[in-house]
């Protein structure tokens, strides 16, 4: 084979003898006849030449062409290829998840054991400080304290219904700390540690329960619907899993505006089991939403055992197969859901650094003062410092990336994260539940022997920064603030029966309709302000019609049947 010839013509760039030498490589040198061992002296190559190159490049064609079919059929063999990606086939008849391939058990992360010693060999990207530590312990022995005495307030006829977060404390407390101080929270019902943990005073606490004209609410909702803006949480809404979408939603639009925050949704392992959990999961994980899912699993969806409501590795085991990565975290363990939660969070936003997030919780939980709430860029006493608008990471990643060392730097697209806290739901599900019924007293004690507020306290003590004596003011005080707060909150008096129909629509200006209604000339609020007065239809607060004719005939059946008004509540 001509080989040199070749080479020599490609420097040359002949045509003639490029072509020449081309029909050399692919052809012996006898079939092409005496006089054609060197290249063509014509500027035209030969028809010899011309025809042994067709010939060979035909050959080589045939070849390629027979080649990629071999490949193309290789690959469709091994891989089913569909539009959510290439399935892998195989000659195997199993069914994944029963005996013969059991799918194995998701481990559950702890850094402290029951005892409150430290593991060894914890992996503790974030360690505490002592000044994060002691803030943390304080506020979990002030939500079991205000749980206990507003437990025993409701017992007493103060207010109507309560419930409390005993046995959970570790996982709202860990939780809040870990998270940015304007990532937006949808809790459920049982997360009154996470509003404390932000600022939510005693005071304000107190008068929600009593649903006074302090509330922002003004009463109509149902005692612990806690709510607060200014604090980034959703107001609670009574329907299991209602949160979850909203979440989605919230979380969704701050990756749309590039915002370096996580919407942060609590539910209970009951909650699960609604549709709306689904919805979350499936549209969370598609969008790519930085949503955290944090799932309180104590065992019981009121009085429904966990065996009894779902097959399968809890819910942690779910997240993966719904593209979502995923962790089991020892709940009564507060630095591991603190850990948790912070790795969570990095890792929704697209791989923030971990030192950095480190650092500034550390230095948050020292300067804030307990109580007091930091908004903006800066976070609530322990809570992480919001990294600059801009930084959530746009590489082809899935926010799955493996390393946890501090000051990595990982390129992740943000996206949901799954966390399962395991715990035990030490009291009652509310004051309407008694859990005598459908649990032993034995299975109850041995559950409450691991408390998780005193696991942390014999940890803390372990490290010689704690003490009886501190524990004892620490209970004091907290007692009596709390008696103070329900004191006050009793002496602010109720809103007016009337104010059930304000703060439902802006006031409507007469342009936009709403002067027939305000005067109670016309319509339907004309005909109720005849039977109560003029005032019944809300003159002067812009009421729409039909909302002025419920105010009148709401205030009309409260004169005539003054026994089903409580007699601390104002008609007007």
């Amino acid at each position: 084979m001509h080989l040199p010839a070749l080479a020599a013509a490609r420097q040359r760039h002949s045509l003639s003898e490029l072509l020449c030498a081309l029909a050399r490589a692919a052809t012996p040198v006898a079939a092409l006849g005496s006089g054609h061992g060197g290249p063509c002296a014509t500027v035209a190559p030969c028809r010899s030449h011309t025809a042994a190159a067709a010939s060979g490049a035909r050959r080589y064609a045939v070849s390629t062409r027979s080649e990629s079919v071999a490949a193309a059929r290789s690959t469709v063999d091994a891989y089913l290829e569909v539009p959510g990606g290439r399935v892998p086939y195989t000659p195997e008849l199993r069914f994944l998840g029963g005996p013969d391939a059991p799918i194995p058990t998701m481990p559950c992360y702890r850094t402290i054991d029951s005892t409150g010693q430290d593991v060894p060999g914890a992996h503790i990207p974030h360690p505490l400080s002592q000044e994060l530590s002691l803030r943390l312990y304080g506020a979990m022995a002030r939500l079991q304290t205000m749980d206990t005495m507003f437990y025993e307030a409701q017992r007493q006829g103060r207010f109507s219904f309560y419930l409390t977060c005993q046995g959970e404390e570790a996982t709202n407390i860990g939780s809040a700390a870990g998270l940015g101080g304007q990532d937006m929270v949808f809790a459920q019902y049982r997360e009154q540690g996470v509003l404390l943990w932000r600022g939510y005073t005693l005071d304000q606490f107190a008068n929600q329960l009593l649903g006074n004209a302090l509330e922002p609410g003004k009463g109509r909702q149902m005692p612990i619907h806690y709510g607060s803006p200014e604090l980034a949480y959703q107001t609670i809404s009574s329907p299991l899993a209602t949160q979850m979408p909203h979440a989605v939603g919230t979380a969704y639009g701050y990756k749309m505006d590039r915002l370096p925050r996580v919407a942060v949704t609590y539910f209970g392992d009951g909650a699960s089991s609604e549709g709306d959990a689904h919805a979350a999961f499936n549209f969370a994980a598609v969008l790519g939403a930085p949503c955290l899912f944090v799932c309180r699993n104590n065992g019981y969806a009121i009085s429904t055992p966990a065996h009894e409501q779902y097959k399968g590795d809890g819910i942690a085991g779910r997240g993966p197969m719904y593209g979502i990565p995923s962790i089991r975290v020892d709940g009564g363990d507060v630095r591991a859901v603190y850990n948790a939660v912070v790795e969570a969070r990095r890792r929704a936003l697209g791989g923030q650094p971990a030192a950095a997030a480190a650092a500034a919780a550390g230095a948050a939980g020292a300067a804030a003062a307990p109580g007091q709430h930091c908004s903006g860029s800066g976070s609530s006493g322990g809570l992480l410092t919001e990294p600059a608008v801009g930084a959530v990471g746009k590489g082809a990643g899935q926010g799955q990336g493996q390393g946890q060392g501090q000051g990595q730097q990982q390129a992740a697209e943000p996206g949901p994260v799954l966390i399962e806290c395991m715990s035990y739901r030490s009291g009652h599900h509310s004051t309407s539940d008694d859990s005598t019924r459908y649990r032993t007293s034995e299975e109850m004690g041995a559950w409450r022997a691991r408390d998780p507020v005193a696991r942390f306290r014999s940890w803390l003590v372990r490290q010689g920064w704690w003490d009886e004596a501190r524990e004892a003011e620490l209970r004091r005080s907290t007692r009596q603030e709390v008696l103070a707060a329900l004191d006050r909150a009793a002496q602010v008096p109720k809103p007016p029966l009337s104010d059930m129909f304000t703060d439902v629509y802006a006031p409507l200006t007469a342009a936009a309709g709403g002067g027939g209604a305000t005067a109670g000339g016309g319509g339907a609020g004309g005909a109720a302000a005849a039977a109560g007065g003029a005032d019944d239809t809300g003159a002067g607060l812009g009421l729409p019609p039909h909302l002025a004719a419920q105010r009148a005939a709401t205030l009309d059946f409260a004169r005539r049947h003054p026994a089903v008004c409580p007699p601390d509540v104002p008609l007007r």
